[in-house]
């Protein structure tokens, strides 16, 4: 048969019985079936949609044989994505590109076995960033203080273009709204290369507050003084009045007091360990014995001392005036009959109903009873960091605005956190507190941090105490005060925000060419 007119006979002729197949009509009338059915063999690049309008179209044949490509997210056309995305319960937005909508379809399902957790959450938000060219760098935080439901989202993204940025923000909160446990709020931040400051504008000042705190010591000073003596007095009164420091719940072991004298007083100090204290938690006492021969009059003083920060510090826990009667201590003799020792000589009387032997009712006076520090349970610490700047010579409101005052530690995220700032004239001051359990993982690994957004040099001073509770009363300890300078930061490397004026356009750059940094949190 001509080749030409091959295709203007149905090929399906040969299926017919011969005397069919001579009839010219029949070849022309069974070409429109085997279009629709089997399609033109040599039909270039038909369309896989197919609609009203469309000329290149394939036979039913060719699109049965092709079906499963519309089932696979990389090869069906782009019009059927949303019915693609419908069978994985999957929402696609309209401002995706197509390679977002494949990649989401195809990765979703095994995604939803996260779904809900902090690993499904940045899985989702990684998964658009990179299939729309912006890099990988999701980061959640969710180990704040005091918030249990809330969570913090980091984004960075590898492009500066203020639009695409905003863009990039309604997509990812659009995301994490949908795929965030419902009782969950957040706030998101997101960063570009151009928020960057120079390293000199910040100054870190680290410190602690106890060492290990199980195994620190802690000592108990007892002071007794006289009303009126002399050093030699001192001697010996340190030898007749016996001073016991005692736990009210357990003993102190080893008890092994050293004692101390001076011109004015004499001291008995005692260790206490950590694990003493856990064990005293209704706290200590001291006793007195008064074995002098006469009256005791002064004062007692019971002093705490701890380190700090690497410094001793201390604090007076109680103060009395002392009126103590002597207690009986019987005289001895020696070999040569002479007679030692104690206030009273025990001896049968003439008279009996005279006697003048009286018998102490106790040898020991009431305990003086203190605490140490609150209960781990209820402990709080109180960190206050006060900045005061002195140079430059005019200090305005606006350079005190852009100091900026961060505690940080190396195990929990309280620096996103942006503290309540008190500022008083040229004086600024937050504070944070911390519980017994967070300080035993953050003690000494403190530190606060200082940052200068101001293009000119600024200086001061700083000064960093902890407020905590000793025998049920607040008591302020200076951990440390230094001086303060920060250098002055260009302007080219000064934090400056884009913003949209009236009429909703971004500005990102100022008079002198500056480029702002795009600084967002939703």
């Amino acid at each position: 048969m001509n080749p030409e007119k091959s295709k203007l006979v149905s090929s399906y002729l040969q299926y017919l019985p011969a005397i069919l197949q001579e009839d010219p009509f029949m070849g022309r009338f069974l070409l429109a079936f085997e279009k629709i059915l089997s399609g033109v063999k040599d039909l270039p690049n038909y369309e896989k949609i197919i609609q009203g309008n469309s000329e290149n179209v394939p036979g039913l044949e060719e699109i049965i044989n092709r079906i499963e490509t519309y089932f696979h997210p990389q090869e069906t056309p782009e019009q059927f994505l949303p019915w693609l995305a419908g069978w994985v319960a999957l929402s696609l937005r309209d401002d995706w590109e197509t390679s977002t909508k494949r990649a989401f379809i195809r990765e979703i399902v095994q995604l939803y076995r996260i779904r809900g957790t902090k690993e499904g959450l940045a899985s989702v938000l990684k998964l658009y960033l990179v299939n729309s060219g912006f890099g990988d760098k999701v980061e959640i935080f969710d180990q704040f203080d005091n918030f249990p439901n809330y969570f913090q989202v980091q984004l960075t993204l590898n492009d500066r273009d203020p639009e695409k940025y905003w863009r990039q923000s309604r997509i990812a909160k659009a995301i994490i709204d949908q795929e965030k446990p419902a009782h969950t709020f957040y706030s998101l931040k997101i960063l570009v290369p151009t928020m960057q400051l120079t390293r000199r504008s910040q100054v870190n000042y680290p410190f602690k507050l106890f060492n290990d705190l199980q195994t620190q010591d802690f000592t108990l000073e007892v002071a007794i003084i006289p009303q009126q003596t002399t050093p030699e007095k001192i001697i010996n009164l340190s030898r007749q009045l016996v001073v016991k420091i005692q736990g009210n719940t357990t003993e102190i072991t080893p008890y092994s007091p050293l004692i101390v004298t001076d011109n004015q007083a004499f001291y008995v100090k005692q260790k206490i360990t950590y694990q003493q204290f856990l064990d005293n938690l209704a706290g200590f006492n001291v006793i007195l014995s008064n074995q002098t021969d006469n009256l005791f009059v002064g004062g007692l003083k019971i002093t705490l001392f701890m380190d700090l920060n690497g410094n001793q510090k201390e604090t007076i826990l109680l103060e009395k005036s002392l009126n103590l009667l002597p207690v009986l201590k019987l005289c001895s003799q020696d070999k040569s009959g002479n007679i030692i020792g104690g206030n009273t000589i025990l001896k049968q009387a003439q008279a009996p109903e005279f006697s003048g032997m009286q018998i102490t009712k106790s040898l020991w006076t009431n305990p003086y009873n203190f605490t140490l520090f609150d209960s781990p349970i209820i402990q709080i610490f109180e960190l206050e960091a006060t900045v005061q700047i002195n140079q430059p010579p005019a200090i305005t409101e606006k350079i005190i605005n852009n100091i900026a005052i961060r505690f940080q530690d190396e195990n929990s995220n309280y620096h996103l956190l942006t503290p309540t700032t008190v500022i008083q004239g040229n004086k600024m001051t937050i504070k944070r507190q911390l519980s017994y359990p967070q300080l035993l993982n953050i003690s000494d690994k403190l530190q606060l941090t200082v940052k200068n957004l101001n293009n000119v040099e600024t200086s001061g001073k700083v000064r960093v105490s902890v407020k905590m509770n000793i025998n049920l009363v607040p008591a302020v300890f200076t951990l440390f005060e230094q001086d303060l300078n920060l250098a002055a930061v260009p302007p080219k490397d000064i934090l400056k925000i884009c913003y949209q004026d009236q009429d909703g356009k971004i500005i990102n750059t100022d008079k002198q060419g500056t480029v702002f940094t795009i600084l967002g949190t939703q």
